[in-house]
């Protein structure tokens, strides 16, 4: 098994208010008529063309309870690449810098503690959050592949924008193949890729219609590190250059976006994804370095080994993106509430996964432990989300559209399998999700491998626990409340003996609801063609 030792598999080595949980929940079924009656939305009918819904009683009650589009909040989500949860200080962070205006946004709406990045790779993320699937009904299981409007009809934006909402994306997007078409999907392939580019040079160019999955407005680009020339693309494949910072500019094109919408009869669903703070970490912005304590003051987690792969350089170029995306949060806030906006614009900020930064020995992401999966999740909507709140309830990516779609009184299409939790966010119910699936389909990031850098993995996560089996079947478990740097591996442990046993079996059964077979990742050739279009999932051929 090739590995190298940065990333070795590691050696074995909450005041939650719940002083009425209800756990009626039931898989996100709520009653849509009596949610717009109390948050005081319209009922006049707009019916949503080609949506599916979840069942046809619903589809009646929609007709007489349809909120009229101009009634519905506007919404932002801002989710940056690689932005672990304890970064915040919210969350815990605030020694090797700061993120007030993070923290603030959190003291203004309700904050997950639980909120897992269930598959903690870029793509999936994306595809989880813009189809609410599992990536093994999406298909959306590894980076660099074509996401196929044919298996996801139905994605977020698409949804919105039926709903009667302008829908805008600004930034990193890596929901298309890009430069790795025709290079295969095994391994690296650097004169196929520079033959590629040359032929190419707008590979990175998603063009208007169905693969941009429902977005009208877009200032964005598939995939590039040029963090300090950006560029992006609009509607036609020509490269606009910034020649400024990523997020500086993703943030001021986010607020002339919202301003020029401000004033229509039609609310926005707004995605910005800046690829900040990703590596290369040497690339901050001016400035920002001078923001993070010093070299020999940084503060390291208990679980980063003497000899730590992660150097103090990088982990403060990595802090320094960091305070700058926070930053610019708060020239968003300062914006939202300026023009008026604020009341009526949700707000979500999270992250589509962590970074070890040497815990356990280990860089980037793909593995099962807190630095890799945690992401922060915030949520606010003034006068209608609680402030200052903070729920243990679990929290996927795929949840997001669904709670969406809820608080803004839009249809949930029927192959969702996100839970709706806008009742929680509102502060009309306390359910509690005893566990949620988490896996690793390849074993690296950009192609279909077994047993290389990241070994596949599937694994179980309640909160208190993370139960994990690896591919070649070795087991870990960790108790998050005991052991929060999960530096104790117990599954051989006399006293967990009916955790690992429960476990395995709700394993075992979450798998089946996400028809995965748990095959090695290069197994996963027969789901994609030579040029990594999607032609089967988890559920069989994807549609003609």
């Amino acid at each position: 098994m090739k590995k190298s030792d940065a990333d070795q598999k590691p050696k074995k080595g909450q005041d939650e208010n719940r002083d009425e949980q209800d756990k009626s929940l039931n898989d996100g079924k709520i009653s849509r008529s009596k949610f717009l009656k109390n948050i005081g939305l319209g009922s006049a009918g707009l019916m949503l063309p080609n949506i599916l819904i979840r069942d046809s009683a619903h589809a009646e009650a929609l007709k007489v309870s349809r909120a009229k589009a101009n009634e519905r909040p506007n919404v932002l989500i801002i989710f940056d690449d690689q932005l672990r949860r304890d970064a915040l200080g919210v969350f815990g962070g605030g020694f090797n810098f700061t993120t007030p205006n993070m923290d603030r946004l959190s003291s203004e709406g309700t904050s997950f503690r639980n909120s897992i990045s269930s598959c903690p790779l870029c793509t999936p993320f994306r595809g989880m959050l813009m189809t609410g699937r599992y990536p093994t009904h999406s298909g959306i299981i590894f980076n660099f592949e074509q996401a196929n409007p044919k298996q996801n009809p139905h994605c977020l934006a698409n949804v919105f924008s039926a709903a009667g909402y302008h829908t805008g994306y600004i930034g990193k997007w890596h929901l298309a193949s890009g430069y790795r078409v025709g290079d295969g999907i095994y391994e690296e392939n650097p004169q196929a890729e520079k033959a590629y580019r040359e032929k190419n040079p707008n590979s990175e160019f998603v063009p208007p219609g169905p693969y941009r999955l429902g977005y009208q407005f877009w200032q964005a680009y598939n995939f590039h590190g040029a963090f300090k020339n950006y560029w992006y693309y609009e509607d036609e494949p020509k490269k606009i250059y910034s020649h400024r910072y990523e997020t500086d500019t993703e943030f001021d094109q986010a607020v002339a976006y919202m301003e020029k919408h401000k004033s229509s009869d039609k609310p926005f669903l707004l995605t910005v994804a800046p690829h900040p703070p990703h590596e290369p970490f040497r690339e901050p912005p001016e400035g920002y370095l001078e923001k993070v304590v010093p070299p020999d003051q940084i503060r390291w987690e208990p679980n980063v080994p003497k000899d730590n792969p992660r150097s103090v350089e990088d982990v403060r170029g990595y802090y320094a993106m960091i305070k700058n995306v926070d930053d610019n949060v708060g020239k968003i806030l300062h914006y939202l509430d300026q023009s008026g906006l604020a009341e009526n614009t949700i707000v979500i900020m999270t992250g589509d996964h962590g970074e070890m930064n040497g815990s356990h020995g280990r860089l980037q992401k793909m593995v099962p432990y807190r630095e890799s999966v945690n992401i922060p999740m915030i949520i606010r909507w003034p006068g209608k989300i609680p402030e200052s709140k903070f729920t243990d309830t679990l929290h996927t990516p795929m949840d997001i559209f669904p709670t969406l779609c809820g608080l803004a009184g839009i249809d949930i299409p029927k192959e969702v399998d996100g839970t709706d939790m806008s009742e929680i966010v509102l502060g009309k119910k306390f359910a509690v999700r005893e566990n949620v699936l988490i896996a690793n389909y390849t074993s690296h990031w950009d192609f279909l491998q077994t047993g290389t850098l990241w070994p596949e993995w599937r694994g179980v996560f309640t909160g208190r626990h993370t139960y994990v089996k690896w591919l070649t079947g070795e087991e870990e478990l960790y108790d998050n409340a005991i052991d929060p740097y999960q530096m104790k591996n117990i599954v051989h442990d006399q006293d967990a003996f009916l955790t690992v046993q429960n476990l395995r079996m709700r394993l075992r059964d979450l798998l089946r609801q996400a028809n995965d077979d748990f095959r090695p990742g290069n197994k996963y050739d027969e789901w994609f063609d030579k040029d990594r279009n999607l032609i089967r999932t988890g559920l069989g051929p994807v549609p003609s």
